[in-house]
């Protein structure tokens, strides 16, 4: 094995820090941690969705959560943050209280960090994070080394500059945050990693498998492997096509040198240093190759691509990925039993639409969060998977589309999923339906370009065993369901005769249409269709 490998927690992708926690700080637990950082009695409540969207969003990505706290006599005296910026091995998660009364630092705390000792022994120390009590909040930190000049300066710890760094980043997050919110001004943006540590991964990615072991990857290293030259079509969601000459080593090839063989492997999922991430399956591994191309079109890869491109030949955009940061290795994907299928325009009623500003375009978008949040059991380790009415499927690690990940209603191209980091064109457009492992969404009017229509007496609809293998119920025919509408009423029906019921939409409802052994049987609104153990 490469003697570059290295062990124990070093495996955590730098970009998708603001979109997975390695330690997750929510509802009651991270609100009793602001508390406890105020020297008086307080109440934390937490605003994050009401408020993180658009300016926040887009300038301080380090900020997971913001809450809003209050006195006794329920008067609103400053916020409190969650945020999460890149240290020199991974994620650091710091719990940032401010007063805007005084308008200057309460606290602040570092919850959780995977810095080593070598560089990062103090990192939680009261003696360095005290640094930060009643600093001004009218202007950013600026870490030095030695002693301060300025009442805005905090000194770093020595010989960990880039940790040191990551912390002031986040604490400056939450600075610019609380004064957009207080005031509505709008300072400079701050990055969540550190540019000493974006230099580094412009020229190198990481390879994962497993939970302790990585090899780092440079582009010079990578050309010392054998190398392909294929010219292939770039085929984006939009419809538009790019000729392309990729070259660069096969993934394959690159791991077999280290003793990996891909094909002991269900699928990769490859992360870009934008967030980007997609899954390739074991299917697709199979027939595809996957080119690490340091030069496109007989050139070396223009900067903001760096260090590799990622290009599957003969597959849709949505598979090749820019700037990879990393690639992990999934030994075990859990298979999809999908027991429940759900209409997605009942199932949301209740929840608030967020008005999403996405390329010039403000339409009605609903947070993925808050729909996995209405199912019974979501497993973490599980992937999410979007289908669109033209075959298009991507899947997604569950954790990334809990935080900021949205399903756009309304325009064009809905329903459409978005995020912050989602460059038009790698979308899942005209979406038919998502799954978990166990349950599946659909949005009628397309899925029924995949299933067709058929008749039923006068009714013309989607024939329930179609839907239900459309989505991926294994061998409907040998179960028995319950349908079940938004006024509680229910209907079952055998796996025999799933044929006879059909799914009739129209106003932006589902009537379903069972044709049993007592007569047609009418069931409108229909909520869910649950399998019955």
């Amino acid at each position: 094995m490469n003697k570059k490998r290295l062990y124990l927690g070093l495996c955590i992708v730098l970009i998708m820090l603001t979109f997975v926690f390695t330690r997750f700080y929510a509802g009651d637990s991270a609100a009793g941690i602001l508390a406890d950082l105020c020297d008086e009695k307080v109440t934390v409540e937490e605003i994050t969705s009401e408020v993180i969207h658009g300016y926040i969003e887009e300038n301080f990505p380090a900020v997971q959560q913001i809450y809003q706290i209050q006195d006794d006599g329920q008067n609103q005296i400053g916020h409190g943050f969650i945020v999460k910026t890149a240290g020199y091995n991974g994620p650091i998660t710091i719990a940032v209280v401010v007063d805007g009364r005084t308008n200057q630092m309460t606290g602040i705390k570092v919850l959780d960090h995977v810095e080593t000792p070598d560089y990062a022994e103090y990192l939680s120390e009261r003696w360095f994070t005290d640094r930060f009590k009643g600093k001004s909040l009218k202007e950013y930190l600026n870490l030095v080394v030695l002693d301060p000049e300025k009442p805005e300066d905090i000194v770093q710890i020595t010989g960990a500059t880039i940790s040191s760094q990551a912390v002031v980043n986040g604490v400056n997050s939450a600075i610019g945050a609380h004064n957009f919110l207080n005031n509505g001004l709008r300072m400079a943006a701050v990055p969540a990693v550190v540019d000493k540590l974006i230099a580094r991964d412009e020229n190198s990615f990481t390879v994962h498998w497993g939970t302790e072991e990585f090899i780092r990857f440079t582009v010079d290293e990578l050309k010392k492997y054998p190398t392909v030259k294929v010219s292939t079509v770039l085929i984006k969601t939009t419809g538009t096509e790019e000729d392309i000459m990729a070259e660069g080593p096969l993934l394959n090839d690159v791991l077999e040198r280290q003793g990996i063989h891909l094909g002991d492997y269900q699928g990769i999922g490859v992360t870009g240093r934008d967030g980007y991430y997609v899954l390739m399956p074991k299917e697709l591994l199979d027939k595809r190759q996957v080119i690490l191309a340091y030069r496109v079109n007989n050139q070396d890869i223009i900067k903001e691509d760096k260090p590799v491109r990622v290009v599957v030949p003969d597959e849709m955009g949505v598979y090749w990925v820019r700037m990879v940061s990393n690639i992990d290795l999934y030994a075990d994907i859990p298979s999809k039993d999908i027991k429940s299928v759900k209409i997605f325009d009942p199932l949301v009623r209740d929840i608030e639409p967020y008005m999403y500003e996405y390329y010039g375009s403000k339409d009605k978008a609903i947070e993925i969060g808050k729909i996995l949040a209405k199912f019974e059991h979501v497993n973490p380790e599980g992937f999410f998977t979007m289908v669109s009415s033209d075959g298009l499927a991507k899947n997604e690690v569950i954790n990334m589309v809990r935080q900021r990940y949205y399903i756009k209603v309304s325009g064009n191209d809905a329903p459409m999923n978005i995020a912050p980091n989602f460059k038009l064109g790698m979308n899942v457009k005209f979406m038919a339906y998502f799954s978990t492992t166990s349950d599946a969404v659909i949005f009628p009017r397309e899925m029924q370009k995949i299933t067709g229509l058929s008749e039923l007496g006068t009714h013309k609809g989607m024939i329930l065993e179609k839907v239900l293998e459309g989505v991926g119920v294994i061998t409907p025919r040998e179960k028995q369901f319950e349908l079940l509408n938004t006024a509680g009423r229910s209907i079952r029906i055998p796996g025999q005769d799933l044929s006879k019921c059909i799914l009739v939409y129209e106003g932006e409802k589902v009537s379903a249409f069972y044709q049993g052994a007592d007569g047609l049987v009418q069931l409108a609104d229909l909520l869910e269709i649950n399998e019955l153990s």
